[in-house]
């Protein structure tokens, strides 16, 4: 599985399931671009592996920002080659309670920047005859839960993920999803909520229907990102692969 010579940008990288695949495509030999709203710097330096690591801050919701973060890569390495549309918001919404710029923020974020990233990148992997594109999704499209915004940016995720796959598959290009159960990230712990049940028991109540009986940690994402981005994945494209411990095999 080995990504000598390959560029890979990945969003949400400074923390969480972003820098654990920041960390595997390292390890895997990639030069690594780690995007992110807080700065990665810190998280780059320690990144393992033979290719080159590069941070940068931007805010995705902004698409002048995204253009100077594409015109850095290219400038720098001359075309992307695996792109990781990780980035997300998740605030708790519902029907009663959300307003139409939060809405806006979570489509923006979750949903538009990646439509951003792949008209600017694709070219380049259509050009090369080689490129993947995965795109972070989500097992909540298969609940019950009420998180409006969140919930129906997912949903859309898994459909641009199809969409794009349609589109770019006769140029070697795969684009698939990685779908994550509950991983007890930062980002979702430190989720504020007025009501309802903690993170920390929304965490043990998963756990519980899970086939696997132990938390999912970022690390187990990357070994699948691993897989989606290698050679022995180019006869898979426009899947949305769940990685959650089995908590799908019910629906729950």
């Amino acid at each position: 599985m080995a990504l000598d010579g390959k560029t890979a940008v990945v969003t949400g990288a400074a923390r969480g399931i972003g820098y654990a695949y920041c960390r595997r495509l390292a390890a895997d030999g990639a030069h690594v671009v780690a995007v992110d709203i807080e700065d990665p710097a810190d998280g780059v330096r320690q990144l393992t592996g033979t290719g080159d690591k590069l941070g940068l801050v931007c805010d995705i919701s902004e698409p002048a920002q995204v253009d100077t973060v594409v015109g850095t890569v290219l400038d720098r390495y001359g075309r992307c080659d695996i792109l990781v549309n990780n980035a997300g918001v998740f605030p708790f919404t519902d029907l009663d309670h959300v307003t139409i710029e939060l809405w806006r923020t979570v489509q923006a974020v979750n949903v538009e920047a990646i439509l951003l990233f792949a008209q600017a990148f694709a070219p380049g992997m259509r050009a090369a005859g080689w490129g993947r594109i995965v795109n972070t999704g989500s097992g909540i499209t298969l609940t019950q839960n009420r998180d409006l915004a969140y919930l129906t940016s997912k949903g859309t995720v898994h459909a641009l993920t199809r969409a794009l796959a349609n589109e770019l598959g006769e140029s070697g290009v795969t684009v698939n999803a990685i779908a994550p159960g509950l991983v007890a990230t930062e980002g979702f712990l430190g989720r504020a909520r007025t009501n309802g049940p903690s993170a920390e028991e929304v965490i043990a109540r998963t756990t519980a229907v899970q086939t696997i009986k132990r938390h999912s940690v970022p690390a187990d994402l990357g070994n699948a990102l691993a897989f989606l981005v290698s050679d022995d994945a180019d006869f898979i494209t426009g899947q949305i692969l769940h990685v959650d411990g089995g908590v799908t095999r019910t629906g729950a």
